[in-house]
Order: C-alpha cells, then structure tokens, then sequence
C-alpha cells in the first residue's frame, strides 16, 4: 500500500522539476497528490486548479481525448504496463502546445493496481507551420468581430493618440447617428464635430496613452438628433507586448430609464423628508438577520438616544412592560399575514419609569426571493402630548359623568316617590303622566350617562368583564320588557329558543341589547315592529336586532360603529345622541371575543348583530 502521507514520497515529488502526478483508480482519475511543477503548469495555462477532489486534466480535454485517457489509464492498471498518450488541452492558455503523458503503474505484488503515476511534459506545436498559424488567426479575428458586432453594448476601437476608429459595432454607429464610412478610419474629432464641446472628456481619454490605467464615466450625457440619454461609458487600454498602450476598447451602456428612476426616487425621498419633518415623524429599520435596530436623526431625539444604532433586546428594553407582549404580538402577526401594522405604546427612557412617553410606529416587512423577511422598516411618531389630553379629557368626562349620576339618582328617586303617592290618590291622571315621561327621560339621560362613563372607562384601560354564566334568552326577554314601558310607541318581539346559557358579563351585555333597541327605536317610525331573535350557530349565539327605519347608506357603515360617529341627514337632525353607544358596543364584544355587524337597505330598514362563544 502507497503512503501518501510519506515524508520521503513527498519531498521526491518536490525536488522533482518534471510535473507529476498521482492518480487513483477508483474512482476514476481522482488526483490524490501532486507537485509544485504540476500546479505551477495548471496556473499558467489557465486551469481551476483544486487540491485533491477534482481531475483537473480530464477538464482540459475534448470529449473525444478525455475517453482516450480513460481507455489508456484502464490499459495501464490492467497489464500493468508504461504508456504513453499525446494530447491536446482546449482550454488551454497555449493553442500551440500538446501534452506528452507517461503513465507508470504502481506495483504491488500481486494486487491490483490502485495508483498510477503520471509525468507530464509540453511538447511545442512546429512553429514554421506557418498555414496553421494563419488559420489559427482567422479564426481569432473571425469570433472577435462576431462577439463585437453581437455585443449588446456599444462598442468600438480607438487607435493612437488621435483616436482613430478602427472598429464600430452597429450600437453605437446608432449612438453616434454615423455610419461605418463616415468614422471607420477617421480620428473621432474629425468625424465627429461635436466632440469639439467635450475637450476636458477627450483630453482624459488621450492620456490614458500615457497613464495606461482605465477610464470610467458615469451617468455621460449623449444628445444627438436620434439619441438623447444617459450613458456610462468605459475606455480600456490594449497594450502590445512592450506593455504599450496602442489602443483603447471603448464600450458604453444605455443608462438612461435608471438615472431617470434615479432622480424620481431622490425627487420622492425628498419629498418624503419634508412631509416627515413637518409631521416630526422619525423613520426606523430593523435588520433581522444581524437584529440590529437603525435610527433616523428624528427617531434617535424621540428616543432620547447618543447612538442611532441599538440591539434589538436593548430596544425592547425601552418599552414598557404593559405594552411589550401587545407590540411584539402586533408585529409576529403582521409578519406573517405580510400585512402593515400600526401600534400605540409607551417607552421608559432610559430605563427610568417616572419618563415615559407616547408613541406611535408604523411598519411593514421587506422579502427576498425566496420569501423571506430580511428587514422591518417603518415611521414613529411622538404622541405623548397628544395621548394626555386625550387621557385629561377622558378623565374629565369620567369625573363629570360620575358627578351626574349622584343628582340624576336622587332626581330618579324623588320621582318613584311622588309616583308611589300618587298612586293612592285617584284623578290626578296628567301629573301620573307626567311623572311617567320624566321617569323615561332620566332613564334616557341616565344611559347617556353610562355611555360617557363607560367610554372614559375604555380609553383608560380600567373596564373590566365581570363573567358568570346566565340565561341569554332570559336577559332579552327582560330588557325587552322594560323597554315595552319605556317605549310604548313600538311593538317589540322576541323571537327564538327558550334557554341559551353563556359565559359573560351580564351587566354590559344588558347594555348592548339596550342600546341596539334604543337605536331601533330612535330610527324607526311609531308603530312599527323591533324583532329580537337569538339562535345558536357552531359554538357560539347570534343576536339580532331587527327594525323597519329610514337605514342606513353603504357608505356610513364602515364608519358606524366609530367612536363619536353620526350619520348626518335630514332624517337625523332631530335624532338625540352622542355617537358613543355603538362604539360601546363594539368595544364591548370585542372584550367577550365576540363580534358585532350590521346589514341594512337605505330606506328599508337595519338588522344589527352580535354573536358570542357559548358555554361548554
């Protein structure tokens, strides 16, 4: 068995000055070692050359020679005898040389042959065959005008210090609006007149003769009467074997639609700076693969920040804990629809809790080809001045609320009161009614009441569900009763299953068939039917409120159930409310994992729906 790692077998191979190689029968032709010679011939020939898992010879034959070195190698091996094989290497730097291969089998005693040692040497092609040569030439300079007429850049030739066009390919002839007779031969100045207004530009191109270094323009304007455009153009030497500089390939590259882009997006990042600066709004990137966060100059003043690059866990660092599950949620989600986000939170700045601040960021995620996220990039804006007057007032509101339903309540009571005197004394029937319509307008004014307060109560965060299980159908039938009292002017109906028990705070619930029968009510005419209906679909209840009013247009609906929205029309002018009640609603369900709707037809009337999980 050969020891390849040998120290006495390597330094053979490297005191010798042929080039050797030695290869392995199986698999076929695999190189396992060989000398600085070998390696020193496939660098100056032009070969990849790679240590020990490639056959770098086989690579530089045709397919016809490459079968005749798999046959030779075979022979080799198999009777264990010298052989010599001639060949030609295409791909070679030389056209001129051909190869003499020794093959000399590796003997073993009696087993097979594993290895083959390989000699190479150049054998040079006879030199006076002067028709080969010339043959060899015409075929050079055949694929070189090929190549330079195909090429689908303009190019040319330039000889001598007075550029005289030597060759022209039929692009930029066009370029120029010549043709061949007209520069072919001729110095570019001549041919060319209009070169006369870019001397500082021909002054650069003629030095190259002296300098021998490459010339590159950018973004070169060209204006002929067919052509008027953006170019780059590149002027490289061609020396002779005295490392002269004879002559110059010029190519040059219509660029004209990506510095038009260019400009229209250097135009609209412009103008995205200013809209950002008027707004004070500061922009961010996050790279995800590096979770490196990258800071505008305003983002860096919002955060308070000496450095606007920060790690992604020192960014999550700033905000506040009550916010950091939502805004990270936010985000995962958006990643994975591929949709935008837009999200309110505080930041501690600093990391001290007594300073916070206000904003709000919006974003979206960038993709590779392959589907991938690569990068976040978004704008934040400051909103903390905006967010505590929104928090003082939703405060104020709360508190005065609150105060107005200490006299509204005693008001409320004073009346029961008088209607529990008057109930024993008989004729007095207009003071009865009277102290009637009062009872259902402080009733009107006390939900009012509840809607300001439960709206300051949702903007602060402090609402809370009080779940039990209960009878659905039984609450309806209930609110539905008491507003027949308070509403005598409609017939209302309650239609559907006698029992459906579900998991959720009674009291606000109440407040939502409430208001949706109020609503009813406000927009429908006297006489006319409210139909409550109530049936249970796949887990969970539906609801539904249905009226025969004015409707409402396809338009509103989206908006309808808006904080402080209302459908303005003749028809409503004279309708009461705040626009909080069915934002309440809204706001309501959504706590429940529930959800609200409404399908209606202008003029024919609403049905507005909600639905919740039922209990196991």
């Amino acid at each position: 068995m050969i020891d390849l790692a040998s120290s006495f077998l390597k330094a053979l191979l490297k005191h010798s000055n042929t080039p050797l190689i030695i290869f392995k029968i199986k698999p076929v032709l695999v190189v396992v070692e060989h000398n600085d010679a070998y390696r020193a011939l496939i660098e100056r020939i032009g070969g990849n050359f790679k240590f020990y898992d490639i056959d770098i010879i086989p690579n530089l034959l045709s397919d016809g020679e490459k079968e005749q070195l798999i046959k030779t190698v075979r022979k080799v091996s198999e009777r264990k005898e010298k052989n010599i094989l001639i060949i030609h290497p295409i791909y070679s730097n030389s056209p001129h040389v051909k190869w003499e291969l020794e093959f000399s089998p590796v003997i073993q005693n009696d087993h097979p042959v594993e290895y083959i040692i390989c000699s190479l040497k150049e054998i040079v092609a006879n030199e006076n065959n002067l028709e080969n040569i010339l043959f060899e030439l015409s075929e050079s300079e055949t694929r070189f005008r090929g190549f330079f007429e195909q090429a689908p850049l303009g190019m040319c030739v330039l000889r001598g210090t007075e550029l005289i066009t030597e060759y022209a390919n039929d692009n930029i002839l066009k370029l120029w609006d010549k043709t061949r007779k007209e520069v072919i031969g001729i110095p570019q100045e001549e041919a060319r007149p209009e070169l006369g207004l870019e001397k500082p530009i021909l002054n650069r191109v003629k030095d190259i003769f002296k300098i021998g270094e490459p010339l590159v323009l950018n973004e070169l304007r060209i204006s002929t009467p067919k052509t008027d455009g953006f170019f780059i153009a590149m002027y490289q030497p061609l020396k002779n074997d005295k490392n002269e500089v004879t002559r110059i390939l010029v190519i040059i590259k219509d660029i004209t639609e990506q510095v038009n882009f260019k400009k229209e997006l250097l135009k609209a990042k412009d103008i995205l700076k200013i809209a950002m600066d008027a707004s004070e709004m500061g922009s961010w990137n996050i790279d995800i693969e590096s979770k490196k966060v990258l800071l505008s100059e305003r983002a860096q003043q919002i955060y308070e920040l000496e450095s606007n690059t920060l790690g992604i866990e020192q960014a999550k660092s700033l905000i506040s804990p009550d916010d950091i599950a939502f805004l990270t949620s936010s985000i995962k989600k958006a990643l994975h629809n591929r949709q935008a986000f837009n999200i309110e939170y505080q930041i501690n700045l600093n990391g001290i809790n007594t300073k916070t601040k206000w904003l709000r960021t919006a974003g979206k995620a960038y993709y590779n080809e392959e589907g991938k996220a690569v990068y976040i990039a978004g704008a934040v804006l400051d909103i903390t001045e905006h967010k505590q007057d929104e928090i003082r007032k939703n405060d104020f509101i709360g508190m005065v609320s609150h105060e107005l339903k200490t006299p509204l309540t005693a008001l409320s009571a004073y009346v029961q009161l008088l209607q529990f005197k008057l109930k024993e004394t008989t004729g007095n029937h207009f003071t009865i009614e009277t102290l009637d319509k009062i009872n259902v307008q402080l009733k009107r004014m006390s939900l009012m009441i509840d809607g300001f307060l439960n709206v300051s109560l949702l903007e602060s965060g402090k609402i809370l569900l009080n779940k039990t299980d209960f009878d659905l159908v039984e609450l309806i039938k209930t609110i539905a009763e008491e507003n027949r009292v308070i509403l005598p002017s409609h017939f209302i109906q309650v239609i559907g299953l006698d029992e459906i028990i579900v998991n959720a705070d009674r009291e606000k619930i109440g407040n939502v068939i409430n208001n949706l029968i109020s609503n009813a009510a406000k927009y429908s005419k006297k006489e006319s039917l409210i139909a409550i209906k109530c049936e249970r679909k796949k887990g969970e209840v539906i609801v539904s409120v249905e009226d025969e009013g004015i409707g409402i247009k396809e338009a509103n609906i989206p908006k309808l159930f808006d904080r402080f929205f209302r459908v303005e029309s003749l028809d409503t002018r004279t309708i009461a409310g705040f626009g909080v009640g069915l934002y309440i609603c809204l706001e309501v369900m959504e706590r429940h994992n529930g959800k609200i709707w409404v399908e209606s037809k202008f003029g024919k009337g609403s049905t507005f729906y909600f639905s919740l999980p039922t209990a196991e």
